[in-house]
């Protein structure tokens, strides 16, 4: 299993419907990492990307936009526990 499955499944587990709420598309595997774009009903708009710390066994949570084809992030939350993912991703994407 890599780490952006992993991800996935373990956000799955803890709400099942959070990818839907977020209206998730273009699931991308960035090696240490999930990336994907929210869209659809919700207040914010962009990419999430989902990093894995490995060496504090805890999570990067990374929101941000593409401008002219430049990466700008918005907002980055250091230090998550997986049980905290979803209400880290909720609290910025709605």
């Amino acid at each position: 299993m890599n780490v952006a499955t992993i991800i996935r499944d373990q956000i799955k587990t803890l709400d099942k419907w959070a990818f839907g709420a977020w209206g998730a598309k273009e699931m991308v595997n960035t090696g240490n990492g999930l990336r994907f774009k929210s869209s659809g009903m919700v207040k914010w708009k962009g990419y999430v990307h989902v990093v894995y710390d490995e060496g504090n066994d805890l999570y990067n949570v990374v929101f941000g936009k593409i401008r002219k084809m430049e990466w700008k992030t918005v907002k980055e939350v250091k230090g998550v526990f997986v049980e905290d993912l979803v209400n880290v991703i909720d609290a910025q994407v709605g």
